[in-house]
């Protein structure tokens, strides 16, 4: 792998990651992957992801690579993810850990907070039918309120977001992503999601291998940098703690083809 310069990137830009080697040897590896905007082109809405044909077979092969310890880490429900990438059915992290299906097939659901998120759902709604382009999304334990199809509407999105966490108390925060806000518990985060999945086999004493693309896989990057693990962000330049970047979902894609073809 190409080292990164030392120190965290700064909005200057002054230790901007590199690349990782291309064709890395995956063995004593395992391999979480968030999909929107990691593996997969972003769409306009979640409805409108498409998979290209030989990923879930570039998955299937990835996963044989190192035994089985390949996982989704994303913000999308299990059933969303599985819908996506259908037969293939991985070790995942949904909903940023309200959910995670552990390697043998059980499904995990933190419902803690759930119930007064829900109770605030019929406000957010009607909020979003005041804003158009926007639309929300209810993943029981996460609301997400997106507005990629009105990119400048992103203000008023944020405004009604924050006016509803208010109310909430300080058991639940906003994260900020690509045309999304999403209002959820402080304690569900990919990175806790993360650090339960490796405690299980086959993922435990490997080194870990994360890509992500957004602000909520920062702490998911921190929890692979402690480990000694490789950490990939994909996309744009900016703050960081990811030791290594890729440009887009395209190159990510590749990167994984020439590890299965190593």
């Amino acid at each position: 792998m190409k080292k990164k310069a030392q120190g965290r990137d700064t909005d200057r830009e002054a230790a901007r990651p590199g690349a990782p080697a291309a064709g890395s040897n995956l063995a004593g590896h395992a391999l979480y992957l968030d999909i929107d905007g990691t593996v997969l082109d972003i769409a306009e809405t979640p409805d409108a992801t498409e998979v290209p044909d030989f990923v879930v077979p570039l998955l299937a092969q990835l996963g044989r690579k190192v035994d089985g310890a390949i996982a989704f880490v994303s913000g999308r429900p299990i059933a969303a993810i599985d819908t996506l990438f259908r037969p293939l059915k991985l070790a995942a992290v949904g909903v940023h850990g309200g959910e995670i299906r552990m390697p043998d097939g059980q499904l995990i659901a933190d419902q803690r907070l759930s119930s007064q998120l829900q109770a605030v759902e019929p406000l957010l709604q009607r909020a979003m039918q005041q804003i158009p382009g926007a639309a929300l999304e209810n993943k029981q334990c996460v609301i997400a309120l997106h507005y990629r199809r009105a990119p400048q509407r992103g203000r008023e999105v944020l405004n009604a977001a924050e006016l509803v966490v208010g109310s909430l108390g300080s058991e639940f925060a906003l994260s900020l992503g690509k045309c999304v806000v999403e209002i959820r518990a402080r304690h569900l985060t990919k990175g806790a999601g993360l650090r339960q999945l490796m405690e299980q086999p086959p993922f435990r004493g490997r080194v870990p291998i994360f890509a992500g693309d957004d602000t909520s896989d920062e702490d998911a990057f921190e929890v692979v940098n402690r480990l000694g693990g490789i950490s990939v962000r994909v996309g744009e330049v900016g703050p960081t703690a990811a030791r290594y970047r890729l440009a887009d979902p395209q190159q990510l894609r590749g990167w994984l083809l020439e590890m299965a073809q190593s």
